[in-house]
């Protein structure tokens, strides 16, 4: 991982901030994706097995299941209750903070929901799932009753992240046209045009987002932006936790200390 560091200590500055490196932690690990919870720790999806890590880089846990493959996306915001999304075999699984099952899995195909591209699971104790063959934004109780189904006629809208803020708010990120914001009920509210190829994260009011080599920030609230620095090249995903950075590129995923 020399490559890092390279890129690290030589291109690496949180722009007015002069950011200065503290700790610095490397995961050897590739991954296709990353995220954190409540807590700081990491989680990493490798094509069917899900890897959890201390902010440290401690190696605290793994799950992989054959039966089911490839893992689509995992929501980590609650660390006992994280929720697997697997696409392919249209199932949902949850895990506790140790990686053993809780529950049995949700099989979506047996319940007619064949074509769901997008999960989360909702502090609120809701699955929030999505159709983009159909524009159907869909949420279930845990019991797998279908409490609201609403359709969407966005023109040319393909999110990419499904995911659930502040308790109140359900958010799906397009690469074009950026956030569209729906409340709990899966009402729509508004499109606050942040566009990333790049997934985003959103923390309280702010959502945090990678754009033309620079980790960025915009309070949805306030309508204020502000770059908060050159980020290093082929970073793919970043993620914000108190004074931690969280990075993943095409070899693995390191975190930074300010």
């Amino acid at each position: 991982m020399k490559h890092l560091f390279s890129v690290l200590f030589i291109a690496f500055c949180l722009g007015a901030l002069h950011f200065q490196v503290q700790a610095q932690v490397v995961i050897d690990r590739q991954a296709e994706s990353i995220t954190i919870d409540s807590q700081g720790n990491l989680y990493l999806i490798q094509d069917a097995t899900l890897y959890k890590y201390a902010s440290d880089g401690r190696l605290l846990s793994s799950y992989t299941n054959n039966m089911l493959g490839h893992i689509a996306s995992v929501d980590a915001d609650n660390p006992l209750k994280i929720m697997l999304f697997y696409e392919d075999a249209g199932t949902i699984l949850f895990l506790d903070d140790h990686f053993a099952p809780i529950g049995d899995q949700i099989d979506l195909f047996s319940k007619g929901l064949s074509t769901i591209s997008l999960a989360t699971y909702s502090t609120k104790n809701n699955i929030i799932l999505y159709d983009e063959i159909n524009s159907d934004l869909i949420i279930m109780d845990l019991y797998f009753n279908v409490k609201e189904k609403i359709h969407n006629n966005f023109e040319d809208f393909h999110p990419f992240q499904l995911f659930d803020v502040n308790e109140k708010m359900i958010v799906m990120q397009d690469k074009e046209q950026g956030s569209f914001f729906f409340d709990d009920f899966g009402t729509f509210e508004k499109n606050i045009v942040v566009a990333s190829e790049f997934p985003v994260q959103i923390v309280g009011d702010v959502i945090y987002y990678i754009k033309e080599g620079q980790l960025r920030s915009y309070n949805y609230k306030q309508l204020e932006g502000n770059v908060i620095g050159n980020i290093p090249e082929g970073t793919k995903q970043a993620l914000v936790y108190h004074n931690n950075y969280f990075f993943l590129d095409q070899k693995g995923a390191f975190i930074l200390s300010k």
